[in-house]
């Protein structure tokens, strides 16, 4: 039995590229890349991670993720659109008709999602998680059962084995998330500082360095859910009709993909996970 997780917005990004043409090449790429992700790793059960509403981390840094926000006026505001608008179509459809787990918290993120579903797993249990996000490297060093599977390179992730990686992480801060890191520290340092617990401790000891740590920790650390936050997770309940699927894509002119033979082959991927 083999659990494959994917990080939806990561992934949905990622068919971003590729092919562009007509009304909703996004949509066209990520079943495409959607379905050759489950033929590649024949998995048994299939999590979709959205993002909710990160509360939390807001209240511990409301810049948090601030950088990503696109004004009306920019140039990539109508792309976005375009993309978003297409992004709920694809969160309709696999929530609706496909044999996934679409997943979501209101208050958490995808990352903290999957992170929970995973550590209440059985380690006897193999997970399969896509992502090219780095955050993901931290369940590496404490979950045993889990390989980390980035779509961009086509290759599994290897775990730093001699320092803590959110110790890591906390010290060169994120860029991404808009995290700022301790001045004057990178990633060479902050991996001198991480594997070296004498060297860790100097640094915590400075009233400057300390409190700009434990808040980045908290911020990159996937969080712990209380009994009353897990109850508050939802997940889809989806109904088998593949002609409903069919007559989406072919309004949208995929005809590469609703042609006899593909389309066999493209329900035949899912079809064992309705576990008929």
């Amino acid at each position: 039995m083999t659990i494959l997780a994917i990080d939806f917005m990561n992934q949905a990004h990622r068919a971003r590229s590729g092919f562009q043409m007509g009304p909703a090449p996004v949509v066209f790429n990520f079943f495409r890349q959607f379905k050759s992700l489950v033929d590649q790793f024949n998995p048994n059960r299939i999590y979709v991670a959205l993002e909710g509403r990160p509360v939390k981390r807001y209240e511990a840094l409301s810049e948090y993720k601030e950088n990503r926000k696109v004004a009306s006026d920019d140039p990539r505001a109508a792309e976005l659109t375009k993309f978003f608008a297409q992004k709920d179509v694809i969160v309709d459809l696999l929530t609706k008709y496909f044999p996934v787990s679409v997943v979501r918290h209101p208050t958490f993120e995808a990352d903290d999602t999957i992170a929970n579903l995973l550590r209440s797993s059985s380690t006897a249990v193999p997970w399969v998680l896509v992502s090219s996000d780095t955050d993901f490297i931290q369940l590496l060093q404490t979950q045993p059962n889990l390989q980390l599977y980035n779509p961009v390179r086509g290759e599994f992730v290897e775990a730093p084995t001699d320092y803590d990686y959110v110790t890591w992480k906390s010290f060169r801060g994120d860029s991404t998330d808009n995290i700022p890191g301790i001045p004057g520290v990178g990633d060479v340092t902050a991996a001198k500082i991480a594997s070296n617990p004498e060297l860790l401790a100097e640094r915590l000891a400075d009233p400057k360095i300390a409190p700009i740590f434990t808040r980045n920790y908290e911020l990159i650390r996937f969080a712990e859910w209380t009994d009353a936050e897990r109850i508050a997770m939802t997940s889809s309940s989806p109904t088998k009709d593949w002609d409903a699927v069919k007559s989406v894509f072919a309004g949208y002119g995929f005809n590469s993909m609703v042609k006899d033979e593909s389309w066999q082959k493209f329900c035949g991927a899912f079809d064992r996970l309705w576990g008929e």
